[in-house]
């Protein structure tokens, strides 16, 4: 007898267990990507809108909000499919659910064990999708703070060419010579 016949458990045939993974595909990618959608739109994190704002304490204050958000997002996510798990019969308490569910999406080592027989494909699944959705979470972090220090090089650099323009160099002292063309050997 099957190990999870005994415990009482709900045993799903392979092809169920890949129907259910598949599904759970694009239902975690919308829901992760109208997410990161709801987040850039609240804040008005665009990236045309990041290039107008300055990397200042209050812009780190955003990009620590969007960690809290971030990880809202992933434990709502976590809590999607452990509701799969739990309304399906994979497991019977809601709180095994969840720490099942989480050990999956973050490939923190749930064992072949954690899941009875016929449900260790959507576990590893959960897995892969977890991987992708941190990913995506991720590259999306670092190309709103990229985007912040992009505009902030961008204002630094046009601070230096105003200075050289006007014949003022650093520290407010007058530069002899042509302030456009960088000091060479024959023209210093």
């Amino acid at each position: 007898m099957a190990r999870s016949a005994m415990r009482g458990e709900q045993t799903l045939s392979l092809g169920l267990e890949l129907l259910i993974a598949f599904v759970m595909v694009p239902a975690l990618a919308l829901t992760h990507g109208l997410g990161l959608l709801g987040m850039s739109h609240m804040f008005n994190l665009t990236d045309d809108a990041l290039l107008h704002k300055r990397l200042s304490a209050r812009s780190i204050f955003l990009v620590a909000l969007l960690a809290i958000l971030l990880f809202a997002l992933h434990a709502f996510e976590i809590g999607l499919l452990g509701g799969v798990y739990l309304v399906s019969g994979g497991v019977h308490d809601p709180e095994q659910a969840l720490v099942v569910s989480a050990s999956y999406y973050t490939t923190t080592g749930a064992g072949s064990d954690t899941l009875p027989d016929g449900w260790r494909v959507i576990g590893h699944a959960e897995s892969l999708l977890g991987l992708l959705m941190i990913g995506w979470s991720t590259a999306y972090l670092v190309r709103k703070i990229d985007r912040l220090q992009e505009r902030e090089s961008d204002a630094n650099e046009e601070r230096r060419q105003h200075r050289l323009r006007s014949g003022t160099g650093f520290g407010g002292h007058e530069q002899v010579g042509d302030s456009d063309k960088p000091p060479t050997p024959s023209n210093p």
